[in-house]
């Protein structure tokens, strides 16, 4: 009983850390505004030593690509065109003018990449797996077996290919097997129709614009960019000319640009705070265990979930080391960490203003090249007490299922809290 209530407290005392309000977070790294664009961070925390007599065997992951461009060419064409109209009437302010030119610049950068990854976006896989590797020498030792699994999507591939770059640098003995199929879609980027018809019902888009509204800054914004009021009212849907270039703004951080000019500059510390507020609630609405939507959208990833367990019985089972590799995509890793109930994010709010104070703060789930790593501990293959931990974004994190060796966990606890969820979960 003391050991759970330790491990309680320990939790508690986790997640009151992580809880800062944003916009103090954003006076030391505004770039954080940028939600889903937020460059991949450099872990925060040392880790814990291993368990007691057990060595690390065995390693899970599902990882974002890196960071990329914009998907569309029309997420930079828009923006350009209104603000191009405005300058030839005389309309901009200098501000605006310069805003004009930077954005000419990046699309220049962007042409023809769009949603391709960055050199930065290659950079970071690189070095999370040399992390890994750094971490977690005895998985890689020897024949180490690798399996890697990629969606089909380009950056994805990318990002994946430059990590195992990465791996086999440090030791060309590895066993490398990779592979990007449609075949594996139903788990790696599982697009549910029958979820996604559930995801915003009518209260939850009342409760979004409402929300927006309270904290809506595009007239600032407008304000700015524009020296006469009456032309971008008239003239200009000011809203989604904001959101397009905030949009922007965020990923400028993730290219080569980032070294030349900065858009966030556009806006004080309370609007970036206000749009990316607007951006969190979004991605709460659409992933998170919400309750206007019936808290289900989290079990988009439950074939994941599942393949990971199996993988990992099956790895368990043989006495080789080695790791099983997955790379797609942040609408995937996000509901992934729901599920999980990563450091608290399988909570459930009414109140979209309690998402910050509260530590649902996206950018810490799904800055660019996220990922989530179980590592696996025994001390010989016939140890039958595994233990793993789990790190989200490669510093350690907590699962709401007891446990008398934080931060680690009993594999078989995992099992059967998990597959008991599963079973749960009524498909539609």
């Amino acid at each position: 009983m003391r050991k759970i209530a330790l491990f309680a407290f320990w939790l508690l005392s986790l997640q009151t850390l992580l809880a800062q309000n944003v916009r103090e977070q954003l006076k030391s790294d505004i770039f954080k505004a940028g939600s889903n664009y937020y460059a991949y961070p450099s872990p925060s925390t040392n880790l814990a030593p291993a368990p007691k007599g057990k060595k690390p065997f065995y390693i899970s992951t599902y990882a974002r690509h890196g960071s990329r461009f914009l998907i569309r060419a029309s997420e930079y064409e828009w923006p350009e065109a209104v603000l191009q109209k405005a300058h030839k009437r005389g309309k901009l302010s200098e501000l605006g003018e310069r805003t004009l030119q930077q954005l000419k610049v990046f699309h220049n950068e962007a042409r023809d990449r769009y949603g391709d990854l960055t050199p930065l976006g290659a950079h970071q896989h690189r070095m999370i797996a040399q992390r890994m590797y750094d971490n977690f020498p005895e998985v890689f030792k020897g024949h180490a077996i690798i399996d890697a699994k990629s969606t089909v999507v380009i950056r994805c591939i990318i990002s994946m290919e430059n990590e195992l770059t990465q791996l086999v640098r440090n030791n060309p003995m590895l066993v490398i097997r990779s592979d990007a199929s449609q075949h594996d879609m139903y788990y790696m980027n599982l697009q549910d129709s029958a979820l996604y018809k559930k995801r915003f019902p009518q209260e939850s888009v009342n409760t979004y614009k409402a929300f927006c509204d309270r904290h809506a800054i595009h007239e600032q914004a407008m304000g700015k960019l524009f020296n006469d009021s009456v032309f971008y009212r008239d003239s200009i849907d000011s809203y989604e000319l904001n959101k397009t270039i905030f949009k922007i703004a965020s990923s400028i951080q993730g290219t080569e640009q980032r070294y030349h000019f900065n858009l966030f500059d556009i806006y004080t510390i309370d609007e970036l705070y206000s749009n990316w507020l607007q951006y969190n609630a979004y991605w709460y609405l659409s992933f998170g265990n919400c309750p206007f939507n019936g808290g289900t959208q989290p079990y988009t990833q439950r074939n994941l979930l599942r393949k990971i367990i199996e993988d990992a019985d099956s790895c368990i089972a043989t006495p080789r080391n080695g790791a099983t590799l997955r790379f797609g995509h942040e609408t995937i890793v996000l509901p992934l960490t729901c599920l999980l109930g990563l450091n608290g994010f399988d909570h459930q709010f009414t109140d979209l203003e309690e998402l910050d104070i509260n530590g649902w703060q996206n950018f810490d789930v799904f800055p660019m090249a996220a990922n989530i790593q179980f590592i696996f501990y025994r001390k010989n293959p016939k140890d039958k007490d595994v233990l793993f931990k789990i790190l989200l974004n490669e510093n350690e994190a907590t699962l709401p299922i007891p446990t008398d060796c934080a931060p680690y966990y009993h594999w078989s606890d995992f099992r059967e809290v998990y597959l008991k969820k599963l079973e749960a979960y009524k498909e539609e």
